[in-house]
Parts: C-alpha cells; sequence; structure tokens
C-alpha cells in the first residue's frame, strides 16, 4: 500500500471514532471543550485559540425572492469550508429545491484527500427552488471545515428559518415569481450566479456575450475614433481587406492585456491591472499624445523618425508594404490599458470568477473571448472605414482635419478622469469655438454661394455658439456638456446670472472621506456600536461611472432623503497606493466604482453591491431593502 492511500486509511479510522469519541457531546460542545473528535484530528496549536464551529463559519439565510434563497458562511480568517461537503436540503412541505450554485472554490493540497477545493473566505450559495405556494421554509444545510493550525470540526448540520417566505408569493424554478427584477438591475452576485457551474465551452461564449455589451460602454467609445484614424492615416490602404488587417490587429493587440489579466486573475486573487494606468500622470501623458497627433493631422507639426530610422524603414519597408501595422498593434495594447478601464457588473464579476477558479489557462480563455466580444464591433467599424474613406486627392486633407478634431476630442476625455468638471467644460467649449470658426462661422458668402457653403457656415454658427455657451457655463461650475448652462438655470427660477438661490447640495457634502483599510474599518465599528447601517463608496477621480454617480444618484433629493439613516463613506482610491490596494483586496473589489452596504451588524449585504452605475430609482431600490430590513437596518 502507497503511503498516501496508508494516511487515507488512518484518517477514515480516526473518522469512525468520531461518534465514540464524544457521546454526550453535540457538535458546539466538542469544539469548546476541547474533547471528543475534535481532539483526535488536533495537528497543532493551542486548543483555546480555536473558534467554535458557529462563530467560525457563522450561518445565514435570506430570501432575495420568491424562489431564490442565498445561505451565506461568513468564513473567519484562519478557516476554510470544504465545498464538496455542503449540501441543502427543504424540510417539510411540498417545495423543493432545483438548483444550487456555488463558487468554484481555492484548490487546496490536502494531505490526505489530495487536491480538493476550499473556501477559505465568505461564500455564498445560490439556491434555486420551486414552491407551489406560499409559505414557511426551512432550510437545512450540511458542512464541514477546518482551521488552518490544523484542526477539522467534525461534519455540522444545521436548520435555519427563511424569514419572509411565507409572505413571498410563489413562482416557477428560475420564474422569479413576479419579482419584477429587470435585465439591467442585475448585481455582480447574479452575474456571478450565472458563470457558476457552466462548462468551460458556455462559460467563453457567456465571457464573449459579456464583452459584446461592455463595447458600446462609455469607457470604450474612444477606441473607436482612435482605430479609424489609424485606418485614415494609414497610406497603403487601397482596399477593405487592409482595413480588416490593420482592425485586426489592433483588436487582437487589445485582446493580450485581457488574456494576460484572465491568467493572472487564475492564479491571483487581485485588483485589475488597469488601475495602475489611471494616475493624472499617465492619462495627462496620454492625452498629451493626442494633441500631438492632432497637430500633426492638421500639418502643424511635422510628425516624423530620424532619417537614420526612416533609412531602415524604408529598406523594410520595400519588402513588405505595410505601412502602421506596428502602430496599430501598440495603438491597441496601450487603448486597453489606459482607455478601456470600465467597470460594470460583468466585468467586475468576470474577475471575481476567475479569480476563485484557480485556473489560469480558463481565465486566459474567457477574458480572451470576453476582449473578442468587445473587439467585433471595433473590426466591423474599421473594415467599413475602408472601405467608405476615400484614399486621395482633396477629400483625404479634409479626413484628415477630421480626424484632428477627434484626436482633441479624445485628449479632453483623458484629462476629464483626473481634472474637475469645469475645466473640461471649458476645453470643450474651446475646442467647439475653435472648429466653428476654421468651419467658417464668420466667413462672408457671396450671393452665389452653394446650399453646401451655407450649411457649412450654419454648422460653424451653432458650434460657435455652443462653444461660448460652455465657457459661460464652465465660469459658473457647470460640468455637463449637454447642458453648459445648468448651473446657470439652478441659481434662481428663472432670474438668470442675477439670482441668488442656492443650487442643489453636491454629493460630495454627504459622504465622510476615509482612507486606508484602517480608518474605513474604525468609522464601520463606530456607525455599528450606533445602531447605523453603512454606505461606503469606492471612488477614483478618473473612473468616469464614479462621477457619474455622484453627479446623478447621489445628488438625486430621494437618494439624498433615502440616505439620511445611513452613515456614508467614501474611499477615495484615486492614488492606488499600497494601502488602497490592500483595501480592494480586502473587499473583493476590482476596479471602481463599488458601494457597499452594510447593516446594523456589521455585515455587507453582498446581494445588493453596485458596480458600475446604476439610475437613481433602481439605486433607492436597494437603499429601502437595507431600510426596511429588520436585521440589517
Amino acid at each position: 500500500m502507497s503511503a498516501n492511500g496508508l494516511r487515507r486509511l488512518v484518517l477514515v479510522f480516526f473518522l469512525c471514532l468520531l461518534p465514540v469519541a464524544g457521546p454526550a457531546q453535540d457538535n458546539s460542545s466538542a469544539v469548546e471543550g476541547g474533547g471528543g473528535g475534535l481532539s483526535l484530528l488536533e495537528q497543532g496549536g493551542n486548543q483555546d485559540d480555536i473558534l467554535p464551529v458557529e462563530k467560525a463559519f457563522p450561518f445565514s439565510v435570506e430570501l432575495v425572492e420568491p424562489d431564490r434563497i442565498v445561505a451565506r458562511w461568513d468564513t473567519r480568517e484562519g478557516y476554510y469550508l470544504y465545498k464538496d461537503k455542503i449540501a441543502f436540503r427543504l424540510v417539510g412541505g411540498d417545495n423543493r429545491i432545483v438548483n444550487v450554485q456555488l463558487p468554484a472554490g481555492k484548490m487546496k493540497e490536502d494531505p490526505y484527500f489530495g487536491r480538493l477545493a476550499v473556501y477559505p473566505y465568505p461564500v455564498q450559495a445560490y439556491i434555486e427552488l420551486d414552491r407551489p405556494a406560499a409559505g414557511d421554509l426551512m432550510l437545512e444545510a450540511d458542512y464541514q471545515g477546518c482551521a488552518e493550525k490544523g484542526i477539522c470540526y467534525p461534519p455540522q448540520t444545521v436548520e435555519y428559518p427563511v424569514e419572509g417566505a411565507a409572505l413571498a408569493g410563489a413562482g416557477g424554478p428560475g420564474g422569479g415569481g413576479g419579482s419584477g427584477v429587470s435585465l439591467w438591475d442585475y448585481t455582480q452576485a447574479d452575474f456571478m450566479g450565472v458563470l457558476q457551474g457552466g462548462s468551460p465551452l458556455m462559460i467563453v461564449a457567456i465571457f464573449f456575450g459579456a464583452g459584446l455589451l461592455l463595447a458600446f460602454t462609455q469607457c470604450i467609445y474612444p477606441m473607436f475614433p482612435i482605430l479609424s484614424g489609424i485606418i485614415a492615416g494609414d497610406r497603403h490602404r487601397k482596399t477593405g481587406g487592409r482595413a480588416f488587417l490593420l482592425s485586426l490587429v489592433y483588436v487582437e493587440s487589445a485582446a493580450l492585456p485581457y488574456a494576460l489579466l484572465g491568467t493572472l486573475a487564475g492564479l491571483f486573487s487581485s485588483v485589475a491591472p488597469q488601475v495602475y494606468f489611471q494616475s493624472p500622470w499617465i492619462l495627462g501623458g496620454f492625452a498629451a499624445l493626442f494633441v500631438v497627433l492632432a497637430l500633426g493631422m492638421f500639418d502643424v507639426i511635422t510628425i516624423q523618425m530620424p532619417s537614420r530610422w526612416q533609412t531602415r524603414v524604408s529598406e523594410a519597408s520595400h519588402h513588405q508594404k505595410r505601412g502602421s501595422l506596428k502602430g496599430a498593434a501598440v495603438m491597441g495594447l496601450l487603448s486597453t490599458l489606459i482607455v478601456g478601464a470600465c467597470s460594470g457588473p460583468a466585468l467586475v464579476a468576470a474577475l471575481a470568477f476567475v479569480s476563485t477558479t484557480n485556473d489560469p489557462l480558463m481565465g486566459g480563455l474567457a477574458f480572451f473571448a470576453l476582449s473578442q466580444g468587445m473587439g467585433l464591433p471595433l473590426l466591423l467599424l474599421g473594415t467599413g472605414a475602408g472601405k467608405f474613406l476615400p484614399s486621395a486627392g482633396h477629400w483625404m486633407s479634409t479626413v484628415k482635419h477630421v480626424f484632428g478634431v477627434v484626436f482633441l476630442g479624445v485628449a479632453i476625455y483623458f484629462v476629464d478622469r483626473f481634472a474637475p468638471g469645469y475645466i473640461t467644460l471649458a476645453l470643450w467649449g474651446v475646442l467647439a469655438l475653435g472648429v466653428g470658426v476654421f468651419v467658417g462661422a464668420f466667413d462672408h458668402l457671396a450671393l452665389e454661394a452653394s446650399r453646401f457653403q451655407r450649411l457649412r457656415k450654419t454648422c460653424g454658427m451653432v458650434l460657435v455658439l455652443w462653444g461660448a455657451l460652455s465657457l459661460v457655463g464652465a465660469s459658473m461650475g457647470g460640468n455637463d456638456v449637454w447642458q453648459p448652462l445648468q448651473r446657470v438655470a439652478e441659481r434662481g427660477d428663472g432670474a438668470g446670472l442675477g439670482a441668488t438661490a442656492a443650487a442643489p447640495e453636491s454629493a460630495s457634502g454627504l459622504f465622510r472621506r476615509v482612507a486606508g483599510l484602517q480608518e474605513l474599518e474604525a468609522a464601520m465599528n463606530a456607525a455599528r456600536q450606533a445602531g447605523r447601517p453603512v454606505l461606503v463608496d469606492v471612488y477614483a477621480d478618473w473612473c468616469v461611472y464614479c462621477v457619474k454617480l455622484d453627479e446623478e444618484t447621489f445628488s438625486d433629493p430621494a437618494v439624498r432623503q433615502a440616505l439620511e439613516r445611513f452613515t456614508l463613506l467614501k474611499v477615495d482610491v484615486t492614488a492606488m497606493n499600497e494601502a488602497d490596494k490592500a483595501l480592494l483586496e480586502r473587499y473583493n473589489v476590482y476596479l471602481p466604482p463599488a458601494v457597499m452596504f452594510f447593516g446594523v451588524n456589521g455585515e455587507e449585504r453582498e446581494e445588493l453591491r453596485v458596480v458600475g452605475f446604476l439610475e437613481p430609482e433602481r439605486f433607492l431600490e436597494r437603499v429601502r431593502r437595507v431600510s426596511g430590513d429588520g436585521h440589517s437596518a
């Protein structure tokens, strides 16, 4: 018999002795008293330091929909649960469980059982029910765990009443029971539930679909003009096939960082690497790069390599007529790292899911599929642009100038990530004024001017007017490029600039800013002692959706009123220093924004966590669920 086989046999022998070792004790006393079966498996450590099983693995159950339960173990640090020991049953009635979804867990090398999936962190199980009718629910759960110090607990079985089940309407399996939750109201937990338990092929397909949806989010928009500009500036573009090749190089180069991200997430649980590229210095440098590129499009400056390099490039091009493939590759790589730091339920859940698989190959494939979904619209756009953009003649100069303006707009987009809103509004105003003047807003039109010339002058005058209004709005503290005079209107009921009425208070005044994990937990402990629920907003200046949450959701009067009972804390991770990274890893936040709700008991309501932007109406629904929960608020 092998050594491993002998160790398994010894362990089975000890397990068989468990019922005999402590016949007069229940599971809890066996742990607390240090006797019974627990002591037989002790491998080291002080017995007094071991928590009772109910404190090592606090268990709770919540009915989140009429036919959906979330069971949670808040596993303490230094302890872990075995995945294959978890099971659920419903006690009594005609209700039945139709599906259970658990995270993949982390693989652990057990000296007796070999390689096993464990949960060394809090874990949630998503349980779907078939309920013919409303009524009381009693959930029975099996589980077993160990302490890292070398002590394993006996198998446990607990019964837990599901609060609110008697009042909730019945529904078919997975039917939602008329809960009214929309597709766009999914949380990170919802996406995790979809991913867990799926085959590799299904997971790849889900990631591809998620990427296709992410391709139309605000963070990805600048990648469209960047790719179009690359194609427009290609001297060798003669066919649609050439444009397709450029687009393919750009998209696949952008996919490489995502594949690497997925691979690393499969190995380690960490924050997304894009956050390290969001400092004002890097964003400012990228904005300056696009200003230089725009000046080159306007022929203000000539961008060329040193003569020695030009000779080598010329010799290489003699053998391979390929204009800017390397440029497309470099821009694709940078676009992913700097442009594409998007956050939403799909991307954050994807990172969370991959980090639990401990499978770098699956992580790499999943995120490569995600990037392919994001790149498909870019590929179609680039190929179409290559077919329809003119390649020679006077029109080419016009196209260059158009993309010069687009590149200036992309530069302002980067500045907007770290500069105050009124500064970027002023920059948009200056750009609109400049474009309006050069389009011909103040040019004299002859009587015989064509319709196109008149239309061009009209567009120029509109741009000049819009630019002037934007400058006025910026001077009043405005930050909305589509409503530049919003702050002026807020200063009085039609009284214009002379009004003295105060504008609505900004969201920044609601929150207490905290820095670092220690300060955050101290503030949360104070709120728990005061009996107040807590809302934590993880924020960064360079995060587009963070700013949008402040300006649209947290500034909404109804939201502000509903949050009066909460202690509101804002964690600013703009600097992304070591303290910020430690805080993000502690709460499993991969990218801001993330809004976390904590009940008066200090426990997070993970099913209510918001990642990305959420409109005021749907945000209010989550606030009310915390406020109306008897054990959380």
